[in-house]
């Protein structure tokens, strides 16, 4: 599992159509991704961040755009280095990979470094509550510089470019075991073998689903195409 932090929606916009995620409460979610939209600013970072990680203790990304004075428009970079222009406090991830960079977290718009944003640091502190450092992650896109300011329009085709790299942090991470596979298989198997009733078929379903949780190997299922045999064998196998 991964949860994925933006600031704001039009940031999240194309995480959420890529990877089919769904509204779930204040989330948005499949089987693997946890995407929360904070809002603006440290603070509202921080908050949301604190509040995702209270229940859902798996690496987490901040994912989005910032500002720069040296690079070029689109370039991407792991944060190996925060450092919060209001406190002077530093913050140093520690899970990152080249292209990588150095990022000053500010309170308001208007100056430009290296990278800057108004989130990472907020981020950092409240992820940090919750996780070891190498599996708090930050990921930034050049979006605006001083000569070319933010255009919301570009913002999600600037997402989009760079949604292989949460790809292939998804790769690194532990896979989470899908129950029901090899139910649903067995229950083909079963259909393939016996005429089995929509009723017929759940309470096979829930017997197979018990098997599994008490490591109990599935029954071999027979040919049998009389309702009344068909009944009689799923009965037979409660225990």
């Amino acid at each position: 599992m991964l949860n994925i932090i933006t600031a704001l929606y039009i940031e999240a916009k194309e995480i959420i159509k890529h990877f089919s995620l769904k509204p779930d409460s204040s989330l948005f979610r499949n089987g693997y991704i946890n995407l929360a939209v904070t809002g603006s600013g440290k603070i509202n970072s921080a908050v949301s961040t604190a509040v995702v990680l209270q229940k859902d203790r798996y690496p987490s990304i901040n994912f989005g755009i910032a500002g720069s004075n040296c690079y070029e428009i689109n370039r991407g970079f792991f944060i190996y280095k925060i450092k919060d222009l209001c406190s002077q406090k530093e913050y140093y991830p520690d899970f990152f990979s080249e292209p990588s960079s150095e990022i000053i977290c500010v309170d308001k718009t208007g100056d430009y470094y290296n990278l800057v944003d108004m989130e990472s640091s907020g981020f950092f502190e409240a992820a940090y509550k919750f996780l070891n450092v190498e599996e708090i992650m930050l990921y930034k896109i050049v979006s605006d510089t001083p000569l070319k300011k933010p255009d919301e329009k570009e913002i999600p085709s600037l997402i989009k470019s760079h949604l292989t790299t949460i790809e292939k942090i998804l790769d690194t991470l532990p896979k989470k075991e899908d129950f029901f596979k090899d139910i649903y298989t067995a229950l083909s198997e079963a259909e393939k073998k016996m005429k089995l009733t929509k009723s017929q078929k759940e309470k096979l379903k829930q017997i197979l689903t018990f098997y599994k949780i008490k490591e109990k190997n599935f029954p071999d299922f027979p040919v049998l195409k009389n309702k009344k045999e068909v009944q009689e064998f799923i009965t037979s196998l409660i225990f």
